[in-house]
């Protein structure tokens, strides 16, 4: 049994479609996509949601056709029947029957957005099944708020795996054992009343990485228009390459620094059942992509390179550190208050570096902070991490690393936190001939 999720840039024309069903087809029986809205979709949607709120109920509505008109663009060059025109436009006309009403009370709830926000997975997915039963696949389509099973947290619901292993158990496994193929939307499920909430980020990765561990999946495979995660971004590094396998820890810690394949935590449920997850390209199906497995035995060497601009760092230096217990909880109490996450830290007897990138609160944490201590800060920075199992125990990598950077002044740095992590900090303007060095001297020039 697979799991195949379809991102939106794969399901975003119809030959993208048509690219998708040989691919469900190659995957042999027992499959199940879990697709996206069309490309463009949600974003439309959420700008329905935005002309609401501003009390613009024409825009509103407008909006609203242009959705409807998407799909119907699809279903033409798809050529189905007229059944799967009428689905499609009973589904907008229950919606644009709710616009007028919510729009005049003026107050768009997240239970009523996320109502909104599911027609594009609803739209999709009944869309790519009667696409797959045209073409000769026998396929049935399943409305996602069937199985996935949430809590009442609209807009970013969390799942209840009891609910969503018995509704796998009851729903879900009969008709993976009937038809060759099933198709459900992601992203979207339901209150154990039936009430229509949506995942929030990732959510269609989250729900295919879900079904996968309540159905024992053998894998769970993530297409996308990319090859898989590389060795580096190739927008800066042409020559970068596919890395063909990653622990879950050293995935985790691409996606925090920069990568943006897939986020981690979208996955956790399949590769703590011990199924792996692949990322391969809806474009370029031959290429094997890159698989995410909960262990690698003994593949302790540098994987990838990975950064994230934008960042400021704050430090905070005080006498009062010295050989004080409680002055970092402070710290980091004042962080806590603003929202605002940390990502690396270092400290001394007497100070304290971290850098973030939420920059939404600065004026008021940099205040909070100046009553604990001397505060500066230093805007224009970028991380640089070398991520892969055993970076803490690999001979000589830290050597090579800031000897590649000799030239380059390095602000900070962060080593022995993780297990697959070294990072530093450096000015932002430096690091696309940092990452240029680096990239050369761990995958080009030398050995990894």
């Amino acid at each position: 049994m697979r799991i195949l999720k379809f991102g939106g840039t794969s399901v975003g024309t119809a030959d993208a479609v048509r690219q998708v069903e040989r691919i469900v087809r190659d995957a042999g029986p027992g499959a199940l996509a879990v697709v996206s809205a069309f490309s463009g979709v949600t974003n439309a949607l959420t700008r329905t949601i935005e002309l609401m709120r501003r009390g613009d109920t024409a825009g509103a509505l407008a909006e609203l056709d242009r959705v409807e008109e998407r799909h119907r663009a699809m279903i033409a060059d798809l050529g189905l029947p007229a059944a799967t025109a009428c689905f499609t436009a009973d589904t907008i006309d229950r919606i644009r029957g709710l616009i007028p009403a919510l729009t005049a009370l003026g107050d768009i709830t997240p239970r009523a957005a996320d109502t909104i926000l599911a027609t594009g997975e609803t739209l999709s997915s009944r869309i790519i099944a009667d696409h797959f039963t045209a073409r000769g696949l026998d396929a049935a389509h399943l409305d996602a708020r069937e199985v996935l099973v949430t809590d009442a947290s609209f807009g970013a619901a969390q799942p209840d795996t009891a609910g969503i292993e018995a509704a796998v158990r009851g729903k879900l496994l009969p008709l993976l054992a009937r038809y060759r193929a099933v198709v459900t939307g992601g992203y979207i499920g339901a209150t154990p009343q039936g009430v229509t909430t949506t995942l929030g980020r990732g959510g269609s990765d989250y729900s295919a990485a879900l079904l996968a561990a309540a159905a024992g999946a053998d894998e769970c495979q993530i297409w996308t228009d990319v090859d898989g995660i590389m060795t580096c971004d190739p927008r800066i590094i042409p020559a970068a390459r596919t890395v063909p396998r990653l622990t879950y820890d050293e995935a985790a810690e691409l996606a925090f620094f920069g990568a943006k394949v897939l986020h981690p935590l979208t996955i956790f449920p399949a590769v703590r059942k011990g199924i792996p997850v692949v990322i391969r390209n809806t474009f370029a199906p031959d290429r094997p992509g890159t698989r995410v497995v909960a262990q690698n035995g003994n593949d302790r060497r540098l994987k990838a390179i990975a950064f994230q601009r934008g960042i400021t760092v704050l430090h905070i230096r005080s006498n009062r550190m010295l050989g004080a217990y409680g002055f970092l909880a402070a710290v980091f109490d004042v962080f806590r208050g603003h929202r605002t996450p940390v990502d690396l830290v270092t400290t001394s007897e007497v100070s304290i570096s971290v850098t973030i990138d939420d920059t939404a609160h600065l004026d008021a944490i940099t205040a909070d902070l100046a009553r604990l201590g001397e505060v500066s800060v230093e805007q224009g920075r970028a991380i640089v991490s070398l991520i892969g199992d055993g970076m803490r125990e690999t001979a000589g990598i830290g050597a090579r690393f800031f000897n590649t950077l000799r030239a380059i002044n390095v602000g900070m740095v962060s080593v022995g936190a993780s297990e697959v992590n070294i990072s530093i900090v450096i000015a932002e303007k430096d690091l696309e001939s940092a990452v240029g060095l680096l990239h050369h001297e761990f995958f080009d020039g030398g050995s990894a």
